[in-house]
């Protein structure tokens, strides 16, 4: 089977470099994870890609470029189709995940290919044309590293080196020491860094105020402090990982193994503090586990029943928090443009240390806010939030001016001057 696969391989790339590339066609290949995530074309705000499209299609310098827009799901074409009519539909082409052979020659044609993440390989792409990774992150939190040590140490990892540094020019980051964390930590070469910035996190920069009335209006109630809860995902719970624990892989809340009275109690300390909590499950937990248990509480309000209401994605939900609640989620790295309260729930430390583990250690050396591994300890945080206490701020607005080299909203205009003002010498 793997010498069928390399001949087919060879084969689309002799046929990929024979392809004639238009320079003003562009390919843009969202994260894989906008199929389970609800993120698309109409909902684009939270995935690098998608925000950079949504851009560059209303960008007259670009009217008579080809896009070629990769999308998940069949059935919402239609509606792609009307929401790109005003924008010369004529240049604008959808490709259907699934459809292998169309995905194949719309990207042989195309000179750039946007994707959202390394994960994205287009194994057959050539020297003539350029495929840049936006990045879906900008952490130092989560260890990738552990792929290449667990699976074939150093030679497995300086062919990975090789194999990324054909088939990406370009990796963006947000700035030159989160390059060198990220080069190290997933094998590329750093010299293919750029910090730019990311085009997700323009949209923190915008009014996002209506938002907050319409969720007041869907709980019911007004509140003083939004608190967003992005915890991700764990290996041992998930089937489909090597570090799979079925011992540790039972039924759970989603602030860990804890009792009833103990999420009593968090309701009791949320409603005192006019808090409300919007919990958005990692898309890869939500679909892949069946250990999370999603408990009915007036001041926690599930992202997914969020979005059933209300079209918003992360990014804008995070413009308009008081604070965030994370675990060893990169999502952090965006929330840290902000400059406001955050908290770390680390309630299962050692098993995330055995299993994925951490890039630096000791992991609390690049945690910029409270550090809590219990439900009282969540508490005296989200109370400390709601008094107006914010006893990490001066190590946050450290590490902030440290791992993000531009804050402001212009990470697409930089983007689009690098690779367009003169795509010849790119």
């Amino acid at each position: 089977m793997k010498i069928i696969n390399d001949i087919k391989l060879v084969i689309k790339r002799i046929v990929n470099r024979t392809t004639a590339k238009d320079r003003k066609a562009i390919f843009f290949y969202p994260h894989k994870n906008c199929s389970i995530d609800g993120y698309d074309i109409l909902n684009g705000e939270s995935d690098n890609v998608l925000c950079l499209l949504n851009n560059m299609l209303r960008d007259p310098k670009f009217n008579d470029y080809h896009f070629f827009i990769l999308y998940y799901h069949k059935d919402r074409l239609k509606s792609y189709k009307d929401y790109c009519k005003d924008f010369f539909p004529n240049r604008i082409h959808f490709v259907l995940n699934s459809d292998k052979v169309n995905k194949f020659k719309s990207l042989c044609r195309c000179y750039t290919i946007f994707t959202d993440s390394d994960y994205t390989k287009v194994e057959y792409k050539v020297s003539t044309q350029r495929t840049v990774c936006l990045n879906y992150f900008g952490g130092l939190i989560k260890n990738e590293f552990h792929r290449w040590e667990n699976h074939g140490g150093f030679k497995k990892m300086l062919q990975e080196q090789v194999d990324m540094h054909r088939l990406y020019d370009y990796h963006l980051s947000i700035s030159d020491i989160c390059s060198k964390f990220i080069a190290l930590d997933n094998c590329h070469y750093y010299s293919n860094f750029i910090s730019l910035g990311f085009p997700r996190n323009d949209v923190l920069f915008r009014d996002h105020s209506a938002l907050r009335q319409q969720i007041e209006e869907l709980v019911g109630f007004k509140f003083k402090k939004l608190i967003t809860y992005v915890p991700t995902h764990r290996d041992y719970e998930n089937r489909t990982r090597e570090f799979y624990d079925a011992s540790k892989a039972t039924t759970r809340s989603i602030w860990g193994h804890v009792t009833a009275e103990e999420l009593e109690s968090l309701e009791k300390t949320l409603e005192d503090t006019d808090t409300l909590i919007i919990a958005k499950v990692h898309p890869i937990q939500d679909a892949m586990t069946n250990v999370i248990s999603k408990e009915s509480s007036k001041h926690i309000l599930f992202y997914k029943d969020l979005v059933q209401n209300i079209r918003t994605s992360l990014n804008p939900l995070l413009a308009i928090s008081d604070s965030i609640i994370t675990d060893y989620t990169t999502t952090v790295y965006d929330f840290l443009y902000m400059d406001r309260p955050i908290i770390y729930h680390f309630y299962d430390i050692e098993e995330y240390r055995a299993t994925r583990g951490f890039f630096i250690e000791p992991i609390e050396s690049v945690c910029a806010g409270h550090i809590t591994h219990n439900i009282d300890e969540l508490q005296n945080a989200i109370r400390d939030i709601a008094n107006g206490n914010d006893p990490e701020k001066q190590k946050r607005q450290f590490l902030r001016q440290l791992f993000i080299k531009d804050i402001d909203g212009n990470a697409t205009k930089r983007i689009k001057d690098f690779f367009f003002t003169d795509p010849a010498s790119r």
